[in-house]
Order: structure tokens, then C-alpha cells, then sequence
């Protein structure tokens, strides 16, 4: 690769990350949905706070959560 497909590649990648976020039924779920997806994709968790409009810490914290919430409901079931 060239040093323009370098730089464009993540670009490209990190705005079709965000519009996914912003239609459809995503719009609607909550910042630690949209959150998720976009830490799925592969996008830095700088980058998914600016898309949301929050800080890195915010989005650390709401992931911690919400694992914390799953391990939880697994140990319930068992």
C-alpha cells in the first residue's frame, strides 16, 4: 500500500463505523450498545468517545459495567 491508502483506509473505516451507530436501530439503543460495536470494530476507545460525545473514561467505566452485569447474570443462572 501507498502512504495515501494508509492514511485514508482508517478514516473511511471509522465513518462507516460511526453512520452504522447512527442508523437503523442503533440510533435508538443505548451509548453502551453503540459502545460495544464500535470496540468490536477495532476503533480506539478515544475515537469512540468522540463519536458519542463522551470521554475514553466514560466508555471504560460503562464496558467495566456492563461485563460486570453479564458475569453477574451468569452466576445467577448456575
Amino acid at each position: 500500500m501507498d502512504k495515501t491508502e494508509d492514511i485514508w483506509l482508517p478514516v473511511i473505516g471509522r465513518a462507516l463505523a460511526y453512520l452504522c451507530t447512527q442508523t437503523g436501530d442503533f440510533e435508538k439503543k443505548k451509548m453502551v450498545d453503540r459502545a460495544k460495536l464500535l470496540d468490536a470494530l477495532g476503533i480506539p476507545r478515544k475515537d469512540v468517545a468522540d463519536m458519542l460525545g463522551t470521554t475514553p473514561a466514560s466508555i471504560t467505566e460503562q464496558l467495566r459495567q456492563a461485563r460486570g452485569k453479564r458475569r453477574a447474570t451468569k452466576k445467577k443462572t448456575r
